[in-house]
């Protein structure tokens, strides 16, 4: 898609906000770098928030019995996107036995309509939260979350982290998965 500017300055404002949003989605990139405050064998921090329906929810309370990953992640974020067909391969897969996802969106101001969008557009079914605040967001700065995508997969009986940032990203995700439902079937 051809992009029309009526100023010169436009092209390169846009281009240096493609430019910074990458840099800050590929920041941590490396294997073994964590992308928030947290890691696995931590208790999450609990939070109440809305989905972009209007739906209040409880973390982890509303998800006892399950493996849930939250999602951190922003339609603007290529590495975000690149990880997206895992992320829902992975639900398909596992969804019929106790895993569930909540996105957290790092979208900015204004944006719910295009998150809302997007998420339909892309078969995301699962709940999205989203204030508009960007890197300000209510429940990615109490994770403190420093570069996306990421995940934090969480068992919601425990609160416990079971895996987060690589080792919950591509194939490792559905390993982590896996091991979390197999461990709860055997409680």
């Amino acid at each position: 898609m051809a992009m029309e500017t009526t100023k010169p300055g436009n092209r390169s404002l846009f281009l240096f906000t493609l430019a910074t949003a990458t840099l800050l989605c590929a920041a941590s990139a490396r294997a073994g770098d964590s992308r928030s405050d947290y890691a696995a064998g931590q208790k999450a921090p609990a939070f109440q928030a809305a989905t972009v329906e209007g739906k209040k929810i409880k973390f982890p309370d509303d998800y006892k019995g399950k493996v849930v990953l939250l999602d951190f992640w922003a339609t603007w974020c290529g590495p975000c996107r690149a990880e997206l067909p895992n992320v829902a391969a992975t639900y398909q897969k596992y969804h019929s036995k106790g895993f569930e996802i909540l996105g957290v969106s790092l979208d900015q101001p204004n944006e719910g309509p295009k998150l809302i969008k997007f998420t339909h557009d892309n078969n995301m079914p699962w709940p999205q939260i989203y204030d508009g605040r960007f890197w300000d967001a209510a429940v990615p700065v109490k994770y403190g979350v420093h570069a996306i995508p990421c995940p934090i997969l969480v068992d919601g009986d425990t609160g416990v982290i079971l895996a987060e940032g690589p080792g919950a990203l591509g194939d490792d995700l559905s390993s982590a998965v896996e091991k979390g439902l197999a461990a709860k079937s055997k409680k």
